[in-house]
């Protein structure tokens, strides 16, 4: 397999893992495990149910971990999920692409810090400079 394809495939599943593990245990989680399932099992009624068997097991350990043992848990829950992610677009690379798509729709844009506009008496006056002419 192509080392660039192999590349782009560990990114798109170091991604999927992050937003799996961020919608895990919340209230979107159910609408989000059912787009990867729909994405990764490609239409197959068998991988459907495998991938979102593992997926649920993935929010289960996420939504009972031991609150001294959280961050573990979701670090290794997040390692599994982009395991998950990364053997089902090595069994189908057609996967990637949509894989991919659903992973830019339910990642949030980063957001712009909104320009703050300086107070009144902060605003400063420019003049503007001509060749040769000496500031006012």
């Amino acid at each position: 397999m192509d080392a660039h394809l192999v590349a782009r495939l560990h990114r798109v599943a170091a991604s999927g893992g992050a937003v799996i593990v961020a919608a895990a245990a919340t209230e979107n989680w159910a609408s989000v495990k059912a787009r990867f399932v729909e994405v990764l099992g490609h239409g197959h009624r068998g991988r459907e149910e495998v991938q979102a068997e593992l997926l649920e097991e993935t929010n289960q350990a996420i939504g009972h971990a031991p609150a001294g043992l959280v961050d573990q848990v979701t670090h290794d829950q997040e390692s599994r999920a982009q395991q998950l992610l990364l053997q089902a677009m090595l069994v189908d690379p057609s996967v990637s692409h949509d894989l991919q798509n659903l992973i830019s729709e339910l990642t949030p844009a980063p957001e712009e810090p909104a320009e703050e506009e300086p107070a009144p008496e902060q605003v400063s006056v420019l003049r503007p400079r001509i060749l040769g002419a000496p500031w006012a």
